[in-house]
């Protein structure tokens, strides 16, 4: 009697567990809070397969037989609510987080992940800009001193004091700041497969794209591919060019996306609603088009400025809302026209 008291509570437990994983929210309003300041919703792509919406940021959660990984964290904000709502699909914890770039909305929970026993993954180049990123202030001061070194230099020559200044500018150009974030990073290079029991994940990187190194998932069983910001639904794209991401990498990147596609295969982007193949086809061609037409017009002789005025490259896309994201017009239509200044120098 004692055992099937036992087995009905269990069951009972395990059932009321199973209906918690299987809940899909809806909400999407920044307004709904919880406790700690944040709202993340989780949306069911498929039995095993979650992502976790904060502030149109997608993160996808794969609920493995032993343990459940991460694909992004969001940032410092939402990661206690993030790792919570991923506790909540799946009786098992999560043990893996792999960051697809450097940016806070991808990394900024890393240090609360690691705190909570959660082991992060990144390739090489983006632990590399992670920690550029941090350590952006002391960089840009060691950078503004050997430019004051070298103007120093040059007026002073060969002299005494020239050699002083030169020795100085030589330590702190082989200045060694010490390249280690808070928290431990596992790292991977070009490409990294993680093999479970019931899924295979392959981790693509994409250089010089949305940001100097960008990383894509593909998970082989489900035929889900988890872009990153590498695609960015229904709005214009983020270049970010200080960390020599390029539109021509981006479009290299969707390229790629586009031929691990088939008509079946599911498409989490980065930011916005899941999408396709056939969306991706969309948004690739919506680049080339107002890339075209911006290149032309610099060919042409015209000015940011009329780039600007001429509505016709990004009239449909507009219509659209393509430009009331993050990257508004303007700024998408002063990247593409900084680019067309690369492509075709113009002489004196």
């Amino acid at each position: 009697m004692k055992k099937q008291f036992f087995l009905f509570t269990f069951l009972t437990f395990l059932s009321m567990s199973l209906m918690q994983a299987q809940e899909v929210t809806e909400a999407s309003s920044d307004s709904q809070k919880d406790s700690g300041g944040a709202f993340v919703a989780a949306k069911k792509i498929k039995d095993s397969l979650y992502y976790l919406s904060y502030r149109g940021n997608n993160v996808v959660a794969f609920l493995g037989r032993d343990y459940t990984v991460l694909i992004d964290g969001h940032d410092e904000n939402a990661a206690p609510q993030t790792l919570t709502t991923a506790g909540r699909l799946s009786l098992n914890s999560v043990r893996f987080l792999v960051n697809t770039h450097h940016h806070n909305d991808r990394t900024g929970g890393n240090a609360y992940f690691n705190d909570s026993g959660v082991t992060i993954l990144a390739n090489e180049q983006t632990y590399n800009n992670v920690w550029a990123d941090t350590n952006k202030e002391l960089l840009q001061d060691l950078k503004a001193q050997r430019a004051t070194l070298a103007e120093a230099m040059k007026s002073s020559g060969k002299s005494g004091r020239g050699e002083e200044l030169s020795s100085k500018y030589n330590r702190l150009s082989e200045q060694n700041i010490e390249k280690a974030l808070d928290y431990p990073v596992m790292t991977f290079t070009d490409k990294f497969k993680m093999s479970l029991d019931n899924e295979t994940i392959t981790f693509t990187q994409v250089l010089k794209a949305h940001s100097g190194a960008d990383v894509f998932a593909f998970f082989e069983n489900n035929n889900v591919l988890a872009t990153g910001d590498l695609f960015i639904n229904g709005k214009y794209p983020f270049i970010d060019e200080e960390f020599k991401g390029s539109i021509d990498g981006y479009l290299a990147g969707i390229n790629q996306l586009i031929g691990l596609c088939n008509n079946d295969t599911v498409v989490v982007p980065g930011h916005g609603p899941i999408a396709s193949k056939s969306d991706l086809e969309a948004y690739k061609r919506m680049i080339e088009y107002t890339q075209k037409g911006v290149q032309m017009d610099f060919l042409l002789g015209k000015s940011l400025e009329e780039v600007l005025a001429n509505k016709s490259i990004t009239a449909n896309f507009d219509a659209k809302g393509y430009g009331n994201g993050n990257v508004k017009t303007k700024d998408y239509l002063s990247m593409l026209y900084r680019a067309a200044e690369k492509r075709y120098p113009r002489r004196n």
